[in-house]
């Protein structure tokens, strides 16, 4: 086939959708088909990322002058070459897949990745109802997100799940720094829980911090807590800041000594705090307007061998086995959560299993290959209809 991947978010940009789309450009190409990729102008002193597969940029920054370009080139392109797909990694850029579509006739297909079709905004609801209804196939990352659609009247014929895949984490390389190796040895023989992430209201870092880290510590005196990651930056869906929500509520539970913010880490940190960590905790609230769409974090820790305790909400339920690479217990119950966190921190023989099954499971089941293999059967399929 050939594809014209049309895509605001893409590296150097740093972000899961930009990994997500170059990813799925990537493979698609490596499985022989043919792929050109439209995308944003690069940010200031950025470099274009190394890749096999052609990206023209945008001359100038911001999503109309990107828009402009995309339905610019992807004219000349279609001229050119009658691409048997548009391919939007994200809604984004769906609304020049849309003109392309209306003015040449090609097909296009969106790939949704949950929140981004909850934003409650009459104007951007108005805008993406076209863009959702004039795509021929739909790609939801989770089986929830696929209901999310279904529920909006979409055909389910033409929507199809597919599943982020997981990058294995790059060898070692550099050693950690020395605040993280500090705090690594200060941990040694100490349950670790961990959370990786965007700090926004929907993981959960919070309710967890405040409502159930007291609760395991109850159990367990030595438990830690390590928080990795910072406040959203350019996202176009969270404006919120909750880090100071975060302190003040360290502070009124008496946890400096055992809750850490750690901020965003470079890759060998990043690497000690999850070779530290016991259990990996994704505490997310099944909030109206904002959902987890699926959990990628969930399958890097997987990699790392570290199983996972996670809510029973938003798609998450595709990224852990339950029973199998981790534990589920319904959002918003902190009793529940803390339960699961320490029957499982007290038995090291399953942790392990988990650990094993999770890595085996992320690596043969959400390679970026076998990936990239599902979406081109989706468009496949798709031509055929």
């Amino acid at each position: 086939m050939k594809i014209l991947v049309c895509s605001w978010n893409y590296p150097p940009v740093v972000g899961g959708i930009e990994v997500v789309a170059e990813q799925v450009a990537e493979g698609l190409h490596s499985l022989g088909h043919q792929v050109a990729v439209l995308a944003a102008a690069l940010p200031e002193g950025a470099r274009e990322a190394a890749g096999s597969v052609e990206v023209a940029r945008a001359a100038r920054k911001g999503i109309p002058r990107f828009l402009l370009h995309a339905v610019r080139e992807g004219a000349r392109r279609i001229r050119g070459e009658r691409p048997d797909w548009i391919l939007c990694p994200s809604l984004t850029s769906a609304p020049a897949a849309w003109w392309l579509s209306k003015r040449f006739g090609v097909p296009y297909a969106v790939l949704v990745h949950g929140s981004d079709i909850l934003l409650q905004s009459k104007l951007y609801q108005a805008a993406i109802r076209p863009l959702l209804r004039g795509a021929a196939l739909l790609f939801a990352n989770s089986r929830n997100t696929a209901e999310l659609l279904a529920k909006r009247r979409l055909e389910r014929g033409r929507i199809r799940v597919v599943c982020p895949g997981v990058t294995p984490p790059p060898p070692p390389g550099t050693e950690a720094g020395a605040a993280m190796k500090a705090l690594a040895a200060e941990a040694v023989g100490k349950p670790v829980l961990l959370s990786v992430g965007r700090l926004v209201k929907r993981k959960g870092v919070l309710e967890f911090i405040r409502d159930v880290m007291p609760r395991v510590r109850a159990e367990l005196p030595d438990a830690q807590y390590w928080v990795v990651g910072g406040e959203p930056g350019a996202s176009l869906i969270h404006s919120e800041r909750i880090g100071s929500a975060l302190e003040e509520a360290i502070r009124a539970t008496g946890q400096a000594d055992s809750v850490k913010l750690l901020g965003r880490l470079p890759e060998a940190d990043l690497a000690a705090a999850y070779a530290a960590a016991k259990l990996f905790v994704f505490p997310c609230l099944d909030l109206p307007h904002d959902i987890e769409g699926f959990g990628i974090v969930v399958l890097e820790a997987a990699l790392r061998r570290v199983p996972a305790v996670a809510t029973r909400c938003g798609g998450i339920p595709d990224a852990v086995e339950e029973g199998v690479t981790g534990e589920l217990v319904p959002p918003g119950d902190p009793e529940a959560m803390a339960e699961a966190v320490v029957r499982m921190l007290r038995d090291p023989a399953r942790l392990a299993a988990m650990g094993e099954a999770g890595e085996r499971r992320a690596r043969e089941v959400f390679n970026w290959r076998a990936v990239a293999g599902r979406y081109a059967e989706g468009l496949e399929d798709g031509l055929k209809k």
